[in-house]
């Protein structure tokens, strides 16, 4: 004989069947809402002048997203008007990106024209040229430009500028490229004719570096 104890659901299983509908509805629900809510990241506020205030910031919010986590200048070094230090440091940061901005006067005279161009040459390297000054764009993710800047007559030293971003993808992107190189010329010329004065700073072009 068939026992109906055994063949009905008892009043506990119900109650859980309800929560468990309910509980669906809310997930459903929750999904819905979120596909119609506005993105709620807040928009990137960035000053017009980054490192010191010393650098145009043109082409740096052109390399970061509109949204995401708030901008932030977490270091600014030797970059101050006349600070003639022989290296400086910028780090900025916002909506998951990260940027790394040096600069540093080589002294050693293996560091040459000659020795930039045949860095520029090696594979996956892009020749950059702005006026006199040179150098190149390394990888997906940096670009580097190297100015006259001799430490006394007859010298031939060399500023380093490298600005690198970090949070992208590791994928080669002529747009951001170009936007990297144009930051380095950027912060080139601040370095070279107001903070570093090197003799090559007159020969600095306005404008972005020529590619290739």
């Amino acid at each position: 004989m068939r026992n109906d104890a055994t063949g009905t659901p008892s009043g506990g299983n119900k109650r859980k069947k309800i929560v468990f509908a309910a509980l669906g509805v809310l997930v459903l629900a929750g999904v819905g809402i979120a596909l119609f809510l506005p993105d709620r990241e807040p928009a990137l506020s960035i000053p017009d002048r980054v490192c010191a205030e010393a650098v145009p910031s043109t082409h740096v919010k052109s390399l970061l997203p509109e949204r995401g986590r708030p901008f932030e200048e977490e270091r600014a070094v030797n970059f101050m008007r006349d600070a003639s230090k022989g290296l400086g440091m910028c780090d900025l940061s916002g909506g998951g990106r990260i940027f790394e901005i040096r600069y540093s006067r080589l002294q050693d005279p293996k560091y040459s024209r000659e020795w930039v161009q045949r860095d520029a040459s090696k594979p996956g390297n892009i020749p950059l040229s702005l006026g006199a000054a040179g150098g190149y764009i390394e990888s997906y993710n940096r670009a580097e430009l190297f100015v006259d800047c001799p430490y006394a007559k007859g010298r031939k030293d060399l500023l380093e500028v490298s600005v690198g971003i970090g949070g992208v993808s590791e994928t080669k992107d002529s747009t951001r490229q170009a936007e990297l190189s144009a930051l380095a010329a950027d912060v080139a010329r601040v370095v070279a004719r107001d903070v570093e004065r090197c003799e090559g700073a007159a020969d600095l072009p306005d404008g972005a570096p020529k590619v290739g």
